[in-house]
């Protein structure tokens, strides 16, 4: 969906972000109302990562990468996590989750570099770039113990309205133009993501992660991948490049084998 406002319209991205941030604030503002959590400073960072500077730099990314690129390249997001885990937390891992994150980052590498024009493709840098963010804020939040949700993601929302709002004023133009031209395009995918993404899905992803065992959840995210390549395919009629075909088979299984070996989930909100 944000592929497809972003790539066939003059939507830009940190207006979308701050759109479909004003629309989650509608729906759960109530909970900025609570006693703030422990840890808030701690709270923010995070909300910091994984709102305004992943969504931003994603949302830019989308505007010339795949949604099937993206989407193989988004599972990039556990070995990263591990990784920071092990330098920032001091965590051990074996042997073959070692092995495992080795073959994920290859199959970035590969992914992202086009041998044709012997360079990297910026659309799938940025979006790369967007997974590092939200891999610091993963990490972090795992020092935050008992936060709810629903207050969680009203923060985030706060920092992407905030910043997303003070970059679109500064550095994208013609807002009532866009608005006039492009607000189909706009409020569809920031609705949907604001509805579908922000608050039902995300619900039911912590919802899962109380009830179930982390290993057991993570790997479900691997689905992500399989209906957004599908649906990049036939929707938007995507061309799935050889290089995203090889990536995948290292990434995908490498991640598999990362997560079952109980890699904590990520907290995405994108």
């Amino acid at each position: 969906m944000t592929a497809w406002a972003l790539g066939d319209s003059t939507v830009p991205p940190f207006m979308l972000a701050a759109t479909r941030a004003a629309l989650v604030l509608v729906m759960v503002g109530y909970f900025l109302f609570r006693p703030l959590p422990q840890h808030f400073l701690k709270l923010l960072f995070v909300a910091f990562c994984v709102g305004p500077v992943h969504l931003g730099m994603l949302y830019t990314g989308l505007q010339t990468a795949s949604a099937s690129g993206a989407s193989i390249l988004s599972q990039a997001l556990i070995p990263m996590a591990t990784l920071l885990s092990v330098v920032w937390l001091k965590e051990h891992i074996g042997w073959r989750r070692s092995l495992a994150i080795a073959g994920a980052l290859v199959g970035v590498v590969i992914m992202i570099y086009e041998p044709g024009a012997l360079s990297f493709d910026p659309g799938l840098i940025y979006v790369l770039g967007a997974y590092v963010s939200m891999a610091f804020g993963t990490v972090v939040i795992r020092r935050i113990p008992d936060v709810d949700w629903r207050v969680y993601v009203a923060w985030t929302a706060v920092l992407v309205l905030v910043f997303g709002s003070a970059v679109s004023l500064i550095f994208e133009g013609n807002h009532a133009e866009i608005w006039r031209v492009d607000k189909r395009a706009l409020l569809t995918a920031a609705t949907y993501s604001a509805v579908a993404v922000s608050v039902i899905a995300h619900g039911q992803y912590f919802r899962l992660l109380q009830s179930y065992p982390v290993d057991h959840v993570v790997p479900l995210s691997i689905l992500v991948t399989v209906f957004a390549t599908v649906f990049g395919i036939l929707i938007l009629k995507e061309t799935l490049y050889p290089r995203y075909i090889v990536g995948a088979t290292l990434i995908l299984p490498c991640v598999w084998v990362i997560a079952r070996r109980g890699t904590p989930a990520p907290a995405e909100l994108d």
